[in-house]
């Protein structure tokens, strides 16, 4: 049997997008199904020559690979024509909602559309592209939903973890108290503001039961001013500068709940260095990590808080938050919300009332002034409840999630397409 073979392009190596959605799917692919398909990964082809595709079968490849260029977009749009034409099969995976936001960073500068013509190059590409290839993948059914009216083949796979790789095996150590976490990028300053400073409202006898524990801290990064003469000076950011001890300050109530020696400690922003007595403390400061080692953050905690802000683009996110804690056996608390509404269930009743078959803690939008903190302290009581949700969800998540699942979906789907 001649193999299919897949050209898959991608964005980074080491980011999440590149990761999750392009390289490591295909190389499971491969993995599983040797004898079927050959994938090569490409990062920034060239399309001098356009024959050189003729062998592959199905080229896939992520929206944001070229749009940013548009000198380079229209070369592949070129290139996406003549791959039309010698009946290869062009598959646009997409994971992020194409309108950030006025809360993301760089959705701010793309609010200002009329005076951002590459902005709007952007978005607007990313729509023609959808129009330009057969098929289009993606996270969710809510960004399905919203893709539709550009492409009716719209895929659903979902993000995935491999549990045989290494790099997901997760061993954490025992813990005399509750070890409350927060894993994320920098991007997520609305979404933690949603805490309402909830530590502050923790009482002491509670406090002294938990450890927050605060994982990714980064302090790179560059700041731009325009000049009174026009010129744009670019400069590195200062520590207190960056969102994370922004993140820092809302998870220690201003760092009232560490102690002085810690405080001072934690204002040096030494990269890569932890407090030699964290564990004595309420809080721990953990840096950022490689993508191949950025998981074993999960070690170091039992609950993961993850709050989540209600607008468009979050709306589009996928659950990977839940299907991270599932594979590291993590306690999951969220806001109840779009992407972490999917396949959850609520520990609480309305009323207050246990489910024994709850895997999430979810967090409603009007009660988040309180019902953080609240979460705390019902799982600082009763850590059954734990335990309950870390195996819960595992039962529910596990087999879907599962990336030698999904890669067989998508071996079974690739299949079906280049028979058609």
């Amino acid at each position: 049997m001649e193999k299919i073979n897949v050209l898959v392009i991608y964005t980074d190596t080491l980011g999440g997008v590149g990761f999750y959605r392009s390289t490591q799917p295909h190389r499971k692919l491969v993995e599983m199904y040797p004898d079927e398909f050959n994938v090569d990964f490409e990062t920034m082809p060239m399309f001098d020559n356009l024959s050189r595709f003729d062998k592959y079968q199905i080229i896939h490849f992520h929206k944001g690979v070229f749009f940013s260029d548009p000198a380079m977009q229209d070369t592949f749009t070129r290139a996406l024509e003549y791959f039309k034409e010698k009946g290869i099969v062009t598959i646009m995976d997409i994971d992020d909602y194409w309108v950030l936001g006025g809360h993301h960073p760089q959705g701010r500068s793309q609010h200002n559309e009329k005076n951002n013509p590459t902005i709007v190059d952007g978005v607007a590409t990313v729509k023609k592209n959808f129009s330009l290839v057969d098929y289009v993948t993606t996270t969710t059914q809510f960004f399905r939903k919203a893709i539709l009216p550009f492409n009716k083949n719209v895929v659903i796979f979902e993000n995935a973890i491999d549990p045989t790789d290494p790099n997901f095996i997760v061993k954490k150590e025992p813990h005399d108290r509750l070890r409350i976490g927060f894993i994320m990028g920098s991007t997520h300053e609305y979404d933690m503001m949603l805490l309402n400073n909830f530590v502050a409202k923790l009482p002491q006898e509670i406090l002294d039961k938990v450890d927050i524990v605060l994982c990714g801290f980064d302090t790179r990064g560059t700041i731009s001013t325009i000049n009174p003469d026009g010129k744009v000076t670019t400069r590195n950011i200062k520590p207190e500068e960056s969102v994370w001890y922004r993140y820092e300050q809302m998870v220690t109530n201003n760092y009232k709940i560490v102690s002085p020696e810690h405080k001072a400690f934690l204002l040096q922003f030494t990269p890569q260095v932890n407090y030699p007595n964290g564990y004595n403390e309420h809080y721990r400061r953990f840096w950022t990590k490689t993508m191949d080692k950025y998981y074993q953050h999960y070690k170091e905690i039992d609950v993961l808080f993850a709050p989540l802000e209600e607008n468009a683009f979050n709306e589009k996110k996928s659950e990977l938050k839940p299907i991270e804690c599932c594979f590291s056996h993590t306690a999951f608390v969220g806001s109840n919300f779009a992407p972490y509404t999917i396949g959850t269930k609520n520990l609480f009743k309305k009323g207050g009332e246990i489910d024994p078959d709850g895997n999430a803690i979810l967090i409603d939008k009007v009660r988040c002034h309180k019902d953080w903190a609240k979460a705390v302290e019902k799982l600082v009581k009763h850590p059954e409840y734990v335990k309950m949700l870390q195996d819960n969800l595992y039962r529910d998540f596990h087999e879907k999630y599962d990336l030698r699942n999904v890669t067989k979906r998508r071996a079974e789907w690739y299949r079906e397409i280049i028979k058609k």
